[in-house]
C-alpha cells in the first residue's frame, strides 16, 4: 500500500497539471513587480502574480461557482508584496488561501515566510505551493497544506525560523493533489481548520532604533530582518497604516524629511498613553498631564509674568468666535511652556464635545501656539496635527504672526499627535490628545 501511495505521488509529479498562462498575465506581473522595491523583491512578485493569476485561472474552469475575493490579497497591495514574499490573504469561499511561488524545487524544500504561519493576519487555511515556469509560460500546483497539519508537524519536528524570517518546509509534507483542495472548498466548513485569532502587538521600538531602521531601510534593497528583531518586525507588519508610509519611504527618497516626521509620529501614536483632555471639562487633570507640565489658566496668578500672554491667547480665542468659529462656553482649556532648543512657545489647547446627529459622538480639539513672551512666532514655524491614518492640519507662521492656529474633530477615543517643526531645529511630537469621558469618574 506504501509502495502504491508513493507510486502514485511520484507519477503526479512526473505528469503534472500544468495551468498555461496567457500575455495578459505576463503584462500584469511585470506591472505589480515594478510597483515594489529592489530588483530581488520585483521578481519574487513577478512570480508571485504569475503563480496568483494562474491559480485563480485554474479555479476558475474547475469550478466557477467558486465564489473567489481578491478584495484584501496581499499581492495586490504594494506595500505587503514589498515585504512579504508568497500571496496572503486570497480569500476562496470563507477559506484564506495562502499561494508561495518557485521556479524550481530541486532541493525538495519550500520556503514560507514566517508572517504567512506566525501572524494570524496572514496565516491560511490552505498553503498552495506553485511552480513556475516563465520561460515555458506555465505554472504548476506542487502540493498542498492544510493549516492544522502545518501546525502538527511544526510542533513535532521542533521548526525553528531561520534569520530570514522564514520557515522550511520539505515538499513531501505537502499533499501533491491539487483536486483535494477542491474537495476542501466545496465540501469542508472554515471551522474545521481553526486559525488563531489577531491580538494587538504593543510597539517596542525607542526613538533610537526608529532612527537607525529608517536609516537601513533607505536602500531599496534592504530588508526588514536585516535591521529588526521579528518581534519589532510583527509590529509593523500587522499595521497597515505604519507599513504604507515606510513603503512609501523607501519609494521616496525626496520625501524622506516629511516621511521621517509622520512616521514618528504614527510611532508616538502607537506607543505613547494620550492625554485625556474629557478630564479638563471637569477641573480635573490626569497624572500624565500634570507630568508634562499642562497647566489650567486659572493657575496663574495676575502677577505672574506669563499672564500678559495668557490675555493675548483670551483675545486671540474671543477673535475665533467673532470669526465664525463654533466655541461653546462649556470647554477644557489649558496651557503648556514647551521649550523648543531655546524657543519659548506656550500652546493652548482647547477640547469639547461636539453635538452630531452621527450616531458616534464626536469631539474637538482647537490648538493655539504662540510665544511664552506673547511676541511673534519664528517664521516657517509649523504646526502639525495627525490621526493614525493622515496630516489632519498643517500652519505655518509668516512674518509678524502671533498664533498659529489648527482645530480638528474626531469620535469619542480618538487620538491625535500634535507636532511643532521647527525650519532650523528637530520636530518636537508631544503625547497624543484623546476625548474619553466615560473613563472620567
Amino acid at each position: 500500500m506504501t509502495n502504491s501511495l508513493t507510486y502514485s505521488t511520484d507519477f503526479r509529479r512526473l505528469q503534472p497539471e500544468v495551468i498555461w498562462l496567457r500575455p495578459e498575465h505576463f503584462d500584469q506581473a511585470s506591472q505589480l513587480g515594478s510597483q515594489v522595491t529592489g530588483e530581488v523583491n520585483q521578481w519574487q512578485t513577478y512570480l508571485n502574480v504569475l503563480a496568483f493569476l494562474g491559480f485563480v485561472q485554474w479555479l476558475n474552469e474547475q469550478d466557477a461557482d467558486l465564489m473567489i475575493n481578491q478584495e484584501y490579497c496581499s499581492i495586490l497591495q504594494p506595500k505587503y508584496a514589498n515585504v512579504i514574499e508568497a500571496v496572503c490573504n486570497l480569500k476562496v469561499c470563507e477559506f484564506n488561501v495562502c499561494l508561495i511561488a518557485t521556479e524550481m524545487l530541486l532541493d525538495e524544500q519550500v520556503n514560507v515566510p514566517r508572517a504567512a504561519i506566525d501572524l494570524p493576519e496572514f496565516m491560511a487555511h490552505f498553503y498552495v505551493v506553485i511552480e513556475v515556469r516563465e520561460e515555458q509560460e506555465q505554472v504548476i500546483i506542487r502540493g498542498i497544506l492544510r493549516y492544522d497539519q502545518l501546525l502538527r508537524y511544526q510542533k513535532s519536528a521542533n521548526l525553528q525560523a531561520r534569520q530570514d524570517w522564514s520557515y522550511q518546509l520539505p515538499l513531501s509534507l505537502f499533499n501533491a493533489e491539487p483536486n483535494h483542495l477542491l474537495f476542501y472548498l466545496r465540501f469542508l466548513k472554515p471551522s474545521a481548520i481553526a486559525l488563531p485569532v489577531a491580538t494587538a502587538h504593543p510597539p517596542t521600538l525607542t526613538q533610537a532604533e526608529i532612527e537607525t531602521f529608517l536609516s537601513n531601510l533607505q536602500s531599496p534593497n534592504q530588508k526588514l530582518w536585516q535591521s529588526l528583531t521579528w518581534e519589532q518586525g510583527a509590529i509593523i507588519l500587522t499595521c497597515p497604516e505604519l507599513l504604507d508610509l515606510l513603503y512609501q519611504w523607501q519609494r521616496q527618497p525626496k520625501e524622506t524629511a516629511s516621511l521621517s516626521i509622520r512616521i514618528k509620529e504614527l510611532f508616538t501614536r502607537l506607543t505613547q498613553t494620550a492625554v485625556n483632555t474629557a478630564r479638563w471639562l471637569q477641573g480635573e487633570m490626569d497624572e500624565l498631564a500634570q507630568s508634562l507640565g499642562v497647566f489650567f489658566p486659572s493657575s496663574l496668578s495676575p502677577a505672574a509674568s506669563g499672564f500678559r500672554s495668557i490675555d493675548k491667547f483670551e483675545a486671540a480665542i474671543a477673535q475665533l468666535k467673532h470669526q465664525g468659529m463654533e466655541i461653546p462656553h462649556q470647554v477644557g482649556r489649558t496651557y503648556q511652556d514647551i521649550n523648543l532648543d531655546g524657543i519659548l512657545l506656550r500652546l493652548c489647547v482647547l477640547s469639547w464635545s461636539v453635538a452630531s446627529q452621527i450616531p458616534a459622538p464626536k469631539w474637538s480639539l482647537l490648538l493655539i501656539l504662540g510665544m511664552q513672551s506673547g511676541g511673534f512666532l519664528p517664521d516657517n514655524l509649523k504646526l502639525q496635527v495627525s490621526n493614525l491614518t493622515a496630516i489632519l492640519q498643517e500652519a505655518v507662521s509668516e512674518l509678524d504672526d502671533q498664533f498659529l492656529f489648527a482645530r480638528v474633530e474626531g469620535d469619542w477615543g480618538e487620538q491625535f499627535v500634535v507636532t511643532i517643526v521647527p525650519i532650523d531645529r528637530p520636530p518636537l511630537r508631544l503625547h497624543p490628545y484623546t476625548f474619553e469621558p466615560e473613563q472620567v469618574l
